[in-house]
């Protein structure tokens, strides 16, 4: 039992052993490497979906924002959004990961997915918020409609 615990002190001295990783340090691959961007991209992808029962969505918003390429930084969001397993999203994380996308179509989807998600649970005055933050103005208003009833 000794050995174990020393065993254990020493890998969590040594970083072995990470409760609380820090987000930047998640699913990084060296650009030393000798993978293309797109392959470097995809192990982040792989690694940030086997890391999402683990993590929250500031950690998981942190690991997309290391994406080379915008479309895949953008996937990766939506996994900060649908399967993040440790928490769910609230409300104010929702609206984080909506302010975080980089394209309208993207965006404006993940503003309607906190909409429909939190419909029950928000003011109108939250609601006519995110309607007013969509890209598109039929989506602005098609929301503030859907913020009247």
């Amino acid at each position: 039992m000794m050995k174990f615990t020393l065993m254990f002190v020493v890998a969590v001295l040594m970083g072995a052993v990470s409760t609380h990783a820090q987000p930047e340090t998640l699913c990084q691959v060296s650009k030393s490497s000798r993978l293309a961007m797109d392959q470097r991209d995809d192990q982040r992808l792989q690694c940030l979906k086997q890391k999402a029962a683990q993590i929250n969505v500031d950690q998981c918003l942190a690991i997309a924002a290391s994406f080379e390429y915008s479309n895949n930084a953008e996937e990766a969001r939506l996994v900060c959004l649908y399967d993040l397993k440790k928490v769910k999203v609230s409300f104010s994380e929702c609206r984080k990961i909506a302010a975080s996308m980089e394209y309208p179509d993207s965006g404006d989807d993940v503003r309607w997915e906190c909409l429909s998600r939190f419909n029950k649970k928000i003011t109108k005055s939250q609601c006519q918020h995110i309607a007013k933050r969509m890209s598109y103005p039929a989506n602005e208003e098609r929301a503030g409609v859907f913020c009247q009833q």
